[in-house]
């Protein structure tokens, strides 16, 4: 945060100006050009009852000058842009304006904090916690949440996740570890159910989805997972998405559950256990809670899973995990195991190489 030169004496003397003396300053304030050390002087006047925030945007006319402010606000006046939040997200033409000015710039940036996690000093979201109402903190969290998750920065391909979701791991991790972006996102997984339910609400709406960073809150909410309420949470979350395959014999579904759960198990093995003790549980031994048909149904989409596979470890459990079948259906396990040892083989096999003859 700027302080100002003898601020504290202005603080002092703008405590004695009376109503006309008030109006003349703000009015000159308006008039003035925005530069370094205005968003710290119009915090000043807000503490003063002379000027707000919301108002002195609402005031506005350009776009790019609002969006200049709001960066401002972003980045050290947490006061100012607590404001700003207050007085949106609500019902009348004013507070309209206000939102999506607001969402603009949480917009602008998410994206620059994905070019550069350290493009501003601070993490906002915790700096602004503390002068929300609980609603109100709800409300930016789930602007952040629709803004990343729906992000077409990413477009959603789930064969490309499928093969390359611990490269996508690593590369998250390695980027955001120690970063104000990695400290941001944490803010968004603390209320795990209000990120489920964020979740569930994409995906039933077919929403864009951005894959990296949904795997990434997944990894990051499993992480900080210490209780059995919240293990019952993911755990909840995992079996509802698994019954969807089974229900609708839907290929993205599947993906997206052993995305999912592969994410799980690799950040914390106390929700699903490892990947091979989720396999089982749940592939393995779904024989017992799925009809005949329904059995077929998801060991056809997983044989159809195999070739966009490419982690040799992941494809070693499905080969040699036991998957009990119900009477006359041992030919479809016998095949996908039979092709997933032969996808193996063809992964682990060099490439060829071919040479021409003078």
């Amino acid at each position: 945060m700027l302080n100002l030169p003898y601020e504290e004496e202005y603080r002092a003397q703008l405590k004695h100006l009376g109503y006309k003396e008030k109006d003349i300053l703000r009015e000159a304030f308006q008039r003035q050009e925005w530069n370094v050390g205005s968003a710290r002087v119009l915090s000043l006047l807000q503490e003063a009852n002379i000027l707000t925030a919301s108002e002195y945007i609402l005031s506005l006319d350009s776009i790019e000058l609002m969006q200049q402010i709001m960066n401002d606000f972003l980045e050290a006046e947490y006061s100012l842009l607590a404001h700003i939040v207050r007085y949106a997200y609500q019902e009348n033409v004013q507070s309209q304006s206000l939102t999506n000015v607001l969402k603009e710039s949480f917009r602008t940036l998410l994206n620059d904090l994905n070019d550069n996690p350290n493009v501003i000093p601070h993490n906002y979201l915790q700096a602004i916690g503390t002068r929300l109402r609980t609603h109100e903190q709800k409300l930016v969290i789930n602007e952040h949440l629709q803004l990343l998750l729906g992000s077409e920065r990413d477009p959603l391909d789930l064969d490309a996740a499928i093969g390359r979701q611990h490269q996508w791991r690593e590369e998250m991790q390695t980027t955001l570890n120690g970063t104000v972006f990695e400290r941001l996102l944490i803010e968004l997984i603390r209320d795990k159910v209000n990120l489920l339910e964020t979740l569930k609400e994409l995906l039933k709406r077919s929403c864009p989805l951005s894959l990296k960073h949904a795997l990434y809150l997944l990894s990051q909410a499993a992480r900080a997972t210490t209780d059995e309420p919240d293990e019952r949470l993911l755990k909840s979350f995992i079996k509802d998405l698994f019954r969807t395959v089974v229900e609708t014999g839907l290929m993205s579904q599947l993906q997206l559950v052993m995305l999912f759960a592969r994410e799980i198990c690799s950040a914390n093995t106390a929700v699903l256990g490892t990947y091979p003790a989720w396999y089982k549980q749940t592939v393995g031994e779904m024989t017992y809670s799925v009809k005949r048909d329904q059995f077929i149904g998801t060991m056809e989409l997983l044989t159809a899973l195999i070739p966009a596979e490419r982690n040799l470890e992941l494809l070693g459990v499905h080969a040699t995990i036991a998957i009990s079948a119900p009477a006359k259906c041992n030919d479809y396990v016998l095949n996908y195991k039979q092709l997933c040892r032969a996808h193996i083989a063809q992964l682990k096999a060099p490439e060829c190489t071919i040479v021409l003859e003078d």
